[in-house]
């Protein structure tokens, strides 16, 4: 129910709470500026497909805590030091799923930001790095304030881009922007970002959060089965012809006919009133 505010304590690394709607799930690693690991990106993994299914949270904010969003992976991960090995740089006896993927489930999360099927808006603060950048571009929305820094860090560390970044950076930005980036592990600062599209708001320190929740709680108050057919139709555009986007949306509009929603914004329109959207 939108109104409702509870608060899920989840792992010592992840923080989860219901705003009226929308989720806010908080990276919980403030003394390594959220810096990504295995179990962090498993766990999150687990919670987007669980709220993909729950119908009170309309919406999401991925945020981090302390002063970073996430400043990519884990440092000691990476370089072949903790106890979950990397390839070609640690001798840990790795499992299938990575040797398939050295990065495991990370690059996994990227997907199951857009997979979720709901809009995810990205509150940002501080580094933003690799992995983390990744994440933030899956998002729909990113709202950034003025101490936040971008970068494509693997190059920086000797690795090829991964996590989808190559996807995203491309479409979200220039082509030779996200060559540049990708190329030379750059750091952009906050209005080099926000000139360059990679931010769709920058705000003062410190508001990020509450801009990006204020207009999470906009979208939660909508016609949810709508709004999340329209994004749904949106990724899949990015990949598709014009008269596969047009039947598409030939499904998208009969679906969202059937809803208790059209009907009521039908009606508010008709008799010029302000529609109120149950979501259904």
């Amino acid at each position: 129910m939108v109104g409702e505010t509870t608060r899920v304590e989840t792992k010592d690394h992840l923080r989860f709470e219901i705003d009226e709607g929308v989720g806010i799930i908080t990276l919980n690693r403030p003394d390594r500026l959220n810096a990504i690991t295995w179990d962090l990106a498993v766990d999150l993994i687990a919670l987007l497909r669980e709220l993909r299914q729950r119908d009170e949270v309309r919406t999401l904010v991925l945020t981090g805590a302390g002063r970073a969003f996430c400043s990519g992976g884990d440092a000691d991960w990476l370089s072949g030091a903790d106890a979950r090995g990397m390839p070609g740089l640690s001798d840990v006896p790795l499992e299938r799923y990575q040797r398939k993927t050295p990065a495991g489930p990370v690059g996994e999360l990227t997907r199951m930001i857009v997979d979720v099927d709901k809009p995810v808006i990205a509150a940002l603060a501080g580094p933003v790095m690799g992995a983390g950048l990744s994440f933030a571009l899956a998002c729909d929305r990113r709202i950034g304030d003025r101490t936040t820094r971008m970068c494509a860090a693997m190059v920086r560390l000797g690795f090829a881009p991964d996590c989808g970044i190559t996807y995203f950076l491309p479409r979200v930005t220039r082509l030779s922007t996200a060559l540049m980036m990708v190329e030379t592990g750059r750091i952009l600062e906050a209005d080099e970002c926000h000139r360059e599209g990679l931010l769709d708001e920058l705000v003062e320190p410190g508001q990020a959060l509450s801009c990006a929740l204020a207009y999470a709680k906009e979208l939660a108050r909508g016609p949810s089965v709508a709004i999340d057919l329209a994004r749904r139709f949106i990724h899949k555009a990015l990949t598709s012809t014009l008269d596969e986007v047009i039947d598409y949306e030939a499904v998208a509009a009969t679906l969202s006919a059937h809803t208790e929603d059209a009907r009521e914004g039908t009606s508010a329109f008709v008799e010029k009133r302000k529609p109120i959207f149950k979501g259904r």
